[in-house]
Order: structure tokens, then C-alpha cells, then sequence
């Protein structure tokens, strides 16, 4: 048995904690999706609007976060009461429901590490004139944070509704919340809950990552404008590959002519056989040469193939630690690559292979941005979540100046740059529409860094391409199936 070792310092400790309140966020999540997210917009508005307005200390804010992550820990013992409207819950339910601030502090009072927590807990649904519940405090008599969840609580519930009850604007519910100023909240946080609410539209950012990020933004600014200017050099294409795709455009070309420019790189040769008598590939005979490789893949099959193999490069790091995070963006590249150009043949659209190049470098700036990042030696003390983050907001812009250094045409660039947009409209070109698909499709195989759930049903890609979800999920168990067996061999 693995013994337990308790935290050394405040820092291991804070840590531990927080450990412990996400495993308990995990539990609400499980129990009700709808809660946990409204819990964690709670304590972030929280814990950024006391920051913002210097109203507690920094120890205190902290708590307040975790407070407010678990505020609402008790609701999860009354499942299916929370999405009733009021006046549709029986008198009983009406009752029990009232009981969930206690339930939560009772339950979390076995874990001594909350007892800072559990007076906030049970007192965010006390009134500021005494009207409130369990205990009936009012004015000072209720802890300021228990004060502070209790505003931003029935704000998130006014603006993101459990219930059918229609969705109030940011205004509307700000109007709501000045109504109560006085009676059900504390007069004195009325006027910086307005100010606050009103630069941030009642979702602000997370708190913790913001905390560990403002030395993070700073770094990846000037990562970014040292790629931009020229002072970081950009990786480059191997001369192989350009001799390839200069050959491959002309009209006169031939296998052997490929051939021979390929075998100059002895490490591109043996990755490209290697590729070409995989089970995706494979005839009925062993492939012995590139000779023979380049009838069986074809002439633009051949040379995405020799892209991969010289992209993988770019995904290579001398960091242990950026190791993995930089295996999983390239395989996460290589299933887009597949996973555009299966939807690209179920559609029938010319040139599918052009689609498996796009699908290779769609993400491409990530992992510019992660070596760039690797190289910087505060890089090993910050956290994942955190770097990701950062990465997943500049890698669009990148992407699109390192393609248009190679020489890709615009329609390359336009799919790098936009393959994230949330919403499309119907006149948005094919390519995206599909290189989007297949980064979601991603998601559902377990190839991306995201874990979150797709509905394909509710994709405006999957919409425009006219693709349900019986089919997507067929392309993703072929994509699934071809990963495995191809991309350890590049």
C-alpha cells in the first residue's frame, strides 16, 4: 500500500486542497452537468470581482473560490428538484430544498481541510435583513463571502436558468439584483457588482488560470512577435520535400523520377516503405522499394506521406516533460489528416488528398508555439492547463504566417486560421467545413486534447455537409483503426 504524505509547505498544501475540491467538482459534475458549471462561473465571478475591489485578502479569495465551487454541494442529494420551477415544487420539496446549505456544510465538515469553506457554504443563502435561510443572520452577522456568492449566485441563475423559465439579459438581471439591494443583499456590493458585471457580461475568466497566466501572456507575446518579425526563424521544409512537389508538377513526371529524389533521404525512405507496407497500405506483396511504393500510394498520396514524415519533425522536443503533450498534437494532426480525407471521399470531392495535407497542418501553429515555448526555462513550472490555454488562443495566426512562408496556396491558409470558428455560414468554403468535422470527429476517438462530448447534430459543419452522426461515427471507428496502425511508423 502507497503511504499517504501530508503536504510540506503552504504552496503543496494549496495544491492538495485544490486537488481535493476538483474531485468533489468532478462528483457534482457527474451528478448534474448543469450545476457544476454554474458553480464554477459563481466562484470565478467571485473570486475575480473581490480581487478586482480589494475586498478580501489573498488567502481569502482563495477560499471564496473553493466556497464557491462547492457552494451548491448539497443540491446533489435532491436530484430533480433544482430543475422544477418554484411554484411547480410540492411543499415538501419546497422544504427540503431549502435544507441544502446544511447538507453540503454537514457532508464537507468529515473533511477538516474545508473548515475554512463551510461557513460560507452554509450561510450563501442567508438575506442581508434577516429573511434568508438556514439560520436567519442578517447585516455583518453573515460572513462578506457568503454575502458575495449569495449576489452572484442568483445573478448566474437569473442570466442561466436550471429551468425552462426564459434566460434574462445581463441588464434585466442586473436590474433584478438592485432590486434586492437592502433586503436580500448587502447595499454596499450593489454598485461594484455593477461596475464588475458590467466588463464582463456575467462570465468572467478563470480565476486560476488568470492567476497563473499574467507572467504566461507575457511570454507567449513575445514568442509571437519574434516569429512575426522574422527574430525566431520558423521551421522549414525539407529540401526533399520541395523536390518532390516541384517534380509532382510536372506534366512529364514519372515514379522513377520521384523515386529518385526521394531516396537522397534515407530517413524518409525508410519511414515512407515502412507507411506503404502498413496494413492501410499493403497489397498483396511486400513493397521492397520506393520504386514499387509510389504506383501502389499514388504521386499525391506519396507526397502527403513524405509531408507527414518530415512534419513530424516539427513535433519533436527535448523536454521530457513536453514530451507527451507533443506526441498527443501530432497524432491529434494525423487523425485530422485521415478524418478529412475519409469525408472528403464519402462527399466525392476532388482531390482528396489535398484534404488529408490540410487535415496534417490544420494545428500546426500549436506545436510551433509549444517548441518556441519548450525552450524557455520558466516554461517547466507552469501548469498544462494553463500553457494550453495560450496555446489554443494564438496558434490560428501562426499557423496561417508559417504556410504562407512555405508557399501554400490561400485556401490552406484560410482553413489554418479558420477550423475553429464556432458557427459557419452556408457560403463558407467546403475545406473548413471538413477540416473542422474531422478535428470534432477527433474528439470522439480519443485523438485531441479536448475531452468534451460532440454532438454532430448540433454541428454547423456536419449541417452544411449534409453528414449525420451514424456516418461520422463510422468514419471515426475506420480513422480510429488507421491510427493505430500507421502512426507509430512516421
Amino acid at each position: 500500500m502507497v503511504a499517504f504524505s501530508m503536504p510540506k509547505s503552504e504552496s503543496e498544501f494549496k495544491e492538495w486542497l485544490l486537488e481535493l475540491v476538483r474531485t468533489l467538482d468532478a462528483i457534482i459534475e457527474q451528478k448534474d452537468p448543469l450545476l457544476r458549471n454554474h458553480s464554477r462561473r459563481v466562484a470565478n465571478n467571485c473570486a475575480n470581482f473581490c480581487e478586482e475591489f480589494k475586498l478580501l485578502q489573498a488567502d481569502e479569495i482563495f477560499n471564496l473560490y473553493l466556497a464557491g465551487l462547492l457552494h451548491d454541494f448539497g443540491l446533489i442529494f435532491f436530484p430533480g428538484t433544482l430543475l422544477k420551477e418554484p411554484e411547480e415544487r410540492t411543499d415538501d420539496e419546497k422544504v427540503e430544498i431549502r435544507k441544502h446549505p446544511g447538507v453540503g456544510e454537514k457532508i464537507l465538515s468529515k473533511l477538516s481541510a474545508l473548515k475554512e469553506l463551510l461557513p460560507i457554504i452554509r450561510h450563501h443563502h442567508e438575506a442581508i435583513d434577516g429573511s434568508g435561510y438556514p439560520d436567519g443572520l442578517s447585516g455583518d452577522q453573515i460572513p462578506l463571502g457568503a454575502r458575495v456568492i449569495s449576489i452572484f449566485n442568483e445573478f448566474d441563475a437569473l442570466i442561466f436558468p436550471f429551468t425552462q423559465k426564459p434566460a434574462l439579459s445581463v441588464e434585466e438581471a442586473v436590474a433584478e439584483i438592485k432590486k434586492g439591494g437592502g433586503k436580500q443583499f448587502d447595499s454596499s456590493l450593489i454598485d461594484p457588482f455593477v461596475q464588475f458585471v458590467g466588463s464582463n457580461s456575467g462570465e468572467s475568466e478563470d480565476f486560476l488560470l488568470k492567476k497563473g497566466d499574467a507572467p504566461i501572456k507575457d511570454i507567449f507575446a513575445k514568442i509571437i512577435q519574434d516569429f512575426s518579425t522574422g527574430r525566431m526563424a520558423p521551421p522549414v521544409m525539407p529540401q526533399v520535400v520541395r523536390d518532390v512537389q516541384s517534380i509532382i508538377k510536372r506534366a512529364d513526371s514519372t515514379a522513377e523520377d520521384v523515386a529518385a529524389i526521394i531516396e537522397r533521404d534515407p530517413v524518409i525512405s525508410l519511414r515512407l516503405l515502412s507507411v506503404a507496407n502498413s496494413p492501410v497500405y499493403r497489397g498483396m506483396q511486400e513493397i521492397r522499394n520506393i520504386k514499387e511504393a509510389i504506383p501502389r500510394m499514388g504521386m499525391k498520396e506519396t507526397f502527403n506521406i513524405i509531408i507527414a514524415i518530415a512534419n513530424k519533425s516539427i513535433y519533436e522536443t527535448d523536454q521530457v516533460q513536453f514530451r507527451i503533450l507533443m506526441d498527443k498534437l501530432w497524432v491529434h494532426s494525423l487523425t485530422c489528416a485521415y478524418g478529412s480525407k475519409r469525408i472528403a471521399e464519402h462527399l466525392k470531392l476532388d482531390d482528396s488528398e489535398k484534404f488529408f495535407l490540410m487535415g496534417l497542418v490544420h494545428d500546426i501553429g500549436k506545436s510551433v508555439l509549444l517548441k518556441a515555448f519548450t525552450e524557455i526555462p520558466q516554461a517547466k513550472k507552469i501548469n498544462f492547463d494553463i500553457i494550453q490555454a495560450n496555446i489554443q488562443q494564438a496558434h490560428l495566426s501562426i499557423g496561417g504566417v508559417l504556410l504562407k512562408r512555405w508557399g501554400f496556396e490561400d485556401i490552406f491558409i484560410k482553413v489554418v486560421t479558420g477550423h475553429e470558428d464556432p458557427q459557419f455560414s452556408p457560403d463558407i468554403e467546403k475545406e473548413i467545413l471538413v477540416v473542422h468535422l474531422a478535428n470534432m470527429l477527433s474528439r470522439t476517438i480519443g485523438y485531441s486534447l479536448f475531452k468534451n462530448e460532440v454532438d454532430f447534430n448540433e454541428l454547423d459543419s456536419a449541417k452544411f455537409l449534409q453528414m449525420d452522426s451514424v456516418t461520422l461515427n463510422q468514419i471515426g471507428d475506420e480513422v480510429k483503426n488507421i491510427i493505430q496502425d500507421v502512426a507509430h511508423l512516421f
